[in-house]
């Protein structure tokens, strides 16, 4: 029987997706939650905006496989999201949403760091011989 392993790089998706969708959750709360200062305003319902955009973003880098230049586009989009969410979480004195953005910029890095050609599934070499 073949040992099926998940890369390491899906592992960065993971995270950047239980990110988002956190983060999304987080900023909807702050958003419509009375009791916080900021509901209702402008600047919260831009965090929400990106938040929902930034998951969509992480959907579809997960779900494409075949277009190379919609990778890129979305990594660095994606990056570029996580900041500006993370800079107005801040400035909204959101900590929450901030340490999800956090691991979605920790995902982001795995994901981008993680080089699939240097896993190996398998236990063997192509000799048969154990690697591990």
């Amino acid at each position: 029987m073949a040992q099926t392993s998940i890369p390491a790089k899906r592992y960065g998706l993971w995270l950047l997706l239980i990110g988002s969708i956190a983060g999304c959750i987080a900023a909807a709360i702050a958003a419509f939650d009375e009791g916080n200062g900021i509901a209702y305003s402008g600047g919260a319902y831009l965090v929400l905006a990106s938040t929902a955009l930034l998951l969509v973003g992480a959907l579809a880098l997960a779900l494409n496989g075949k277009w190379k230049w919609l990778t890129i586009s979305l990594t660095i989009l994606i990056f570029f999201d996580l900041v500006g969410t993370s800079v107005a979480a801040y400035f909204l004195e959101t900590p929450v949403l901030l340490a999800f953005m956090v691991l979605g910029l920790i995902g982001w890095l795995i994901y981008l760091l993680v080089d699939p050609a240097n896993e190996n599934p398998l236990p063997f070499d192509a000799t048969g011989r154990v690697t591990r």
